[in-house]
């Protein structure tokens, strides 16, 4: 059975799943060079299938994850579009009660189309904060044929639309027994591609970063908890703000909805601080550190519900920066007494370098405060839940994350260390980009009951689902670019790799099946040297990012112990923040004493005989790890684009497939 998953909001790719094996995941964004790419065409889908060995006429179901703002767009509607179909829930079970509910659902869809078509022109008006995601423009589609509502949750359960309270979460998951008879949320639809149709299910967003979560786990039962920073903005049965689930076999059973607001917080504030739309978020985590939480206040703990009230909660939200308000406001009554000059420059800010702007007083303080508030906000959610849990007698040792919060690396250390279960996973693409993932492991085993397989959780090998280039394709590559590069074929890739960190040299090291999610893992990364106090500055301005920003260490795992604390043992996946023993790694080291960790094991392949050199040439099992990308830039996919990026930067050389390659200088020619 082939269940083929799609997003085609902004981080928009295709899955595929053959009866429950992961074949392949494919980020558009690695085609198009447009960070976080929106939108499906039917030629990228075509060859994402063919890149997994199959065609349309193969597939068995296709998936489709909803979005929280987005509605479906689609390009060309008369070669690939979805529709919401009532005429294909028989096939998937939908009967009774349930088929009731799935024809609710979609008169409140139709209903919601027309509201739907008239915000695309401002939705991505040119300069406004969406387009960014866009390569093909949508401004002149006939939105009628082109466009449908995207509604998360198109019906719910009874109590989904009421305000939350620790209390609730216990009477939540009682009926959780009840509600392994019910699969909440998916509509039928039907699939359409050049003429041929597939049958098809809508999933919810979060119930899609919730599969993504529990099945890449290949726990037996967990608990389930997503979070991420996007909102609703018309009254309607969208953003939830994430869910609470349950996990068990291959049953996924949403508990109920968070109505949290501070991932969507955490987002704004980035935006105040001048750190991007789409980047905002993981650049916000990372200047954080540099400040002190002094906003900080209990009266901004809880959920929307809580804090701004039903209106807001369920989606009627006046304004873009409505979160902000509350905290703007302990802002104006604190900062006068605070600072002489809030936008004074700290002790950190180098005038002049890219970034330092970021690095006034308040501003770094405020970073710092989104970044308590979103910590506090999350641990108090999950010893609520954990307590539900306990109090209805299931089990969950683990808590499985999903939706892009996941991505928030410190949240999820602490959480690790102070939380109530005993270990925590999150799985490398647990933003956006594993949407098609999710939705198509929730169709496999919640709807259709594929047992599950195993999908490499806590092994490096987990995350390497995308392409590989063959020797032919590297061949090319260099052939295309000429005498402009010097080729060396090395008896050891991974010992001369080695030697060039530890002559400080910068390297790209391109091997095998690019890595999913939005960080490098050893098989699309720039390397360097870790003891070297200059080269935390040196790699930022090779990457030309802002010079503040941190880099993580990659230690073999097994080591990971005598270099590192406070951060679960096993971290391949680079999600999250360990404590760094002494001052030998300067380079990846930020101002707090922190480092994002990646453990490496063996299925990372030679990037794991990198390390391995180096710790014999060093004494030290660890190297810097950073994305082989430029600023802006999705990671590089090819090998074409490996090539160009060490013609257009300062790195040193670009290892790919094991052949060393450095630019020809001209005392070479």
């Amino acid at each position: 059975m082939i269940v083929v998953g799609l997003n085609f909001a902004h981080d928009a790719g295709v899955s595929v799943v053959d009866n429950g094996r992961t074949v392949a995941v494919l980020q558009r964004e690695r085609f198009t060079r447009t960070k976080r790419s929106a939108l499906l065409t039917a030629e990228f889908v075509e060859f994402a299938l063919k890149s997994a060995g199959i065609e349309w006429r193969d597939v068995d179901t296709v998936a489709v994850s909803t979005s929280q703002s987005w509605p479906f767009i689609f390009l060309e509607p008369s070669e690939f579009r979805v529709a919401v179909d009532l005429a294909s829930a028989e096939r998937f079970g939908f009967s009774g009660n349930m088929l009731d509910a799935v024809r609710e659902g979609e008169r409140w869809i139709r209903a919601m189309d027309h509201n739907a078509r008239a915000r695309v022109p401002g939705f991505f008006h040119p300069g406004g904060a969406y387009t960014e995601y866009l390569t093909e423009t949508v401004l002149g589609l006939n939105l009628e044929s082109s466009v449908f509502a995207n509604v998360d949750w198109p019906y719910q359960a009874a109590w989904w639309r009421g305000a939350v309270e620790r209390s609730d979460l216990v009477a939540w998951s009682r009926q959780v027994p009840k509600l392994r008879s019910v699969r909440q949320g998916y509509m039928p639809a039907t699939a359409t591609l050049r003429g041929v149709s597939k049958p098809a299910l809508l999933v919810p967003h979060h119930l899609a970063h919730a599969a993504n979560a529990f099945y890449q786990s290949d726990l037996e039962r967990a608990a389930i908890y997503t979070i991420d920073n996007g909102e609703g903005s018309s009254r309607s049965r969208g953003y939830l703000g994430g869910i609470y689930a349950y996990g068990d076999g291959e049953r996924l059973i949403p508990v109920g909805p968070t109505y949290a607001s501070h991932g969507h917080l955490y987002q704004r504030v980035g935006e105040r601080l001048r750190l991007g739309h789409s980047s905002a978020a993981g650049k916000l985590m990372g200047l954080a550190p540099y400040g002190q939480p002094r906003f900080f206040d209990r009266a901004l703990i809880g959920s929307a519900f809580e804090l701004f009230g039903s209106d807001y909660a369920l989606g009627d939200k006046r304004e873009r920066g409505a979160v902000m308000r509350p905290l703007e406001a302990i802002v104006g009554r604190r900062s006068p007494g605070l600072y002489d000059d809030p936008s004074a420059p700290t002790r950190h800010s180098v005038p002049g370098e890219m970034g330092a702007d970021n690095l006034g007083s308040l501003d770094v303080d405020l970073a710092a405060t989104a970044q308590a508030l979103f910590e506090e906000n999350m641990l108090g959610e999950l010893r609520g839940f954990a307590d539900g849990l306990q109090a209805a007698g299931l089990t969950a040792e683990t808590i499985c994350l999903g939706g892009g919060g996941a991505l928030n690396c410190p949240s999820n250390s602490r959480l690790w260390r102070e939380g109530p279960f005993r270990s925590v996973f999150v799985p490398p693409c647990c933003d956006d980009s594993g949407l098609p993932l999710g939705a198509a492991l929730a169709v496999s085993h919640d709807v259709l009951g594929i047992p599950r397989q195993s999908q490499a959780a806590g092994r490096s090998e987990g995350a390497y689902l995308g392409l590989a280039y063959d020797e032919a394709a590297v061949a090319r590559a260099i052939d295309a670019v000429g005498a402009s590069v010097v080729v060396e074929r090395c008896a050891d890739p991974a010992r001369a790799a080695a030697e060039d960190l530890s002559a400080d040299r910068i390297v790209g090291w391109f091997e095998g099946r690019s890595e999913v999610g939005p960080r490098a893992l050893g098989h699309r990364s720039i390397l360097a040297d870790p003891r070297g106090s200059g080269t935390w500055r040196r790699v930022n301005h090779v990457k030309r990012r802002e010079y503040w920003r941190p880099f993580a260490p990659a230690v073999l795992e097994e080591k990971a112990g005598a270099w590192f604390e406070g951060a679960p043992g096993v971290s391949p996946f680079m999600l999250f923040t360990a404590r760094v023993k002494g001052d030998h790694l300067p380079a990846i080291t930020h101002v707090d004493g922190s480092a994002r960790i990646q453990t490496v094991d063996a299925s990372s392949g030679g990037f794991r005989k990198v390390i391995e050199a180096f710790d014999e040439l060093t004494g030290v099992p660890v190297v810097l790890n950073t994305s082989f990308n430029g600023p802006g830039e999705p990671i590089v996919e090819t090998p074409q684009e490996a090539i160009a990026f060490l013609l257009s930067s300062e790195i040193d050389a670009v290892y790919l497939e094991g052949v060393r390659i450095s630019r020809r200088e001209a005392t070479d020619a």
